[in-house]
């Protein structure tokens, strides 16, 4: 039997859970796709836009990681969120670069349509440790409407509208519903800031 997985709150126990997974446990794996997989979505999303290919490259994000993480890879097991939105980023640069090598050779009037991942700038922005933190936090919100809510309107941008008609929330409601979602983002984001000032 595996050993039981703790909630990652900071950064000694997210080390324990990559020690798990590379011990063999199952549901350490899992465990580490459930809370990144809505950040890594949102990465690859964003470089390729397109759904189908996102898809693709978020599940080889993932067996690349864990493969990684049974190799013993990983030298910052405290860092892995870091690592895997970097191995997100790298393999979906590398497939539109693919994808715009292609085009230009087949139609070069197309290839000007496909996005240049290196102008992006939320992929500068998740170059930085704090961007792979806030996705973390997000990531392990208890509570899925807060997860999904901080993801499609603050990082992935999704106009309010949109969101409001798919979850059924006027305006005000989900006004009301940011404000408390932000509010419990604040109080994790404050833990993980004092849990980091204390290790250090």
């Amino acid at each position: 039997m595996g050993v039981s997985i703790a909630p990652v709150n900071n950064d000694r126990q997210l080390a324990e859970l990559v020690k798990q997974a590379h011990d063999g446990d199952p549901r350490a794996e899992e465990e580490i796709i459930r809370r990144h997989k809505d950040g890594v979505s949102i990465i690859i999303g964003r470089i390729v836009q397109n759904s189908s290919s996102t898809e693709d490259i978020s599940q080889e994000t993932f067996l690349k990681v864990l493969e990684k993480i049974r190799c013993g890879e990983v030298r910052e097991p405290e860092r892995l969120s870091g690592f895997i939105c970097s191995i997100a980023k790298n393999l979906a640069i590398e497939h539109v670069r693919k994808i715009r090598k292609l085009t230009s050779r087949e139609d070069g009037g197309n290839a000007e349509f496909i996005p240049d991942p290196g102008q992006d700038p939320f992929t500068r922005l998740l170059e930085k440790e704090r961007g792979s933190v806030v996705l973390r936090i997000i990531g392990e919100m208890s509570v899925k409407r807060d997860r999904d809510l901080l993801m499609r309107y603050f990082v992935a941008e999704e106009p309010k509208d949109r969101i409001c008609s798919d979850l059924g929330l006027t305006r005000e409601q989900f006004n009301r519903v940011v404000f408390r979602a932000l509010q419990r983002f604040k109080e994790l984001y404050l833990k993980f800031e004092g849990d980091h000032r204390n290790k250090n």
